[in-house]
């Protein structure tokens, strides 16, 4: 049973949720031997002409599975609790012809410490550019913003380049919230790449019609 906890410590606890979403995704084990890069920075001033200081990460992973089987994995926000180990709910609503609103809940833990904590992201698609674009309307941080491009390669595989950048408010030291993102970072698209592996290898072996 989550422990009850002051809204600073639900304010941490989201830093951690922000790549379950796509939303926001441990280096790679030897299971998974592409290429996967997290990287971070602290942003004085913060972009988009925001005031206060930011939290930058980018994600890359090269990915051996076909551009469609990787989109069609990013996207499936009904399914996602299923295969991103942080999170106990997803669902999604359309707003529009490629506009989604997306609930997810989240548990995120620390020693003993565990807390669920809900948020909600508009999601614009574009599938023809294989981009999506995702910010946060409501939930414990008082600005999350998140862009995913996908790049087919020559060999058939798919590049994935993703950036979050975040205002972590000023209960946190800068420092100790941009390891925790890092971190979680590192988990979450590990979760995601085995799914995208998983698929592509089952769509692999399917027999042809």
């Amino acid at each position: 049973m989550p422990v009850a906890m002051p809204s600073i410590w639900r304010s941490w606890c989201f830093l951690m949720l922000c790549f379950a979403s796509l939303s926001c995704w441990s280096a790679p084990t030897a299971s998974l031997q592409d290429a996967f890069e997290v990287r971070s920075m602290v942003l004085r001033p913060c972009e988009q002409g925001l005031p206060g200081d930011c939290i930058k990460v980018e994600v890359t992973m090269l990915l051996d599975a076909p551009i469609d089987i990787v989109w069609d994995v990013i996207t499936d926000y009904q399914q996602a609790a299923q295969f991103i180990s942080n999170l106990r709910s997803s669902t999604a609503k359309q707003l529009g012809p490629h506009k989604l609103q997306v609930e997810q809940v989240g548990r995120v833990g620390w020693n003993a410490l565990n807390v669920d904590l809900k948020t909600v992201y508009h999601v614009n698609l574009n599938p023809v550019d294989r981009k999506i674009q995702s910010l946060a309307v409501a939930g414990d941080l008082k600005m999350v913003s998140m862009f995913t491009q996908l790049h087919a390669k020559a060999n058939g595989g798919t590049l994935l380049e993703y950036t979050l950048v975040t205002d972590p408010a000023r209960w946190a030291p800068l420092v100790i919230a941009e390891e925790l993102l890092v971190r979680n970072a590192k988990q979450s698209f590990s979760d995601l790449k085995r799914e995208i592996l998983k698929r592509a290898s089952a769509a692999a072996n399917k027999p042809a019609p």
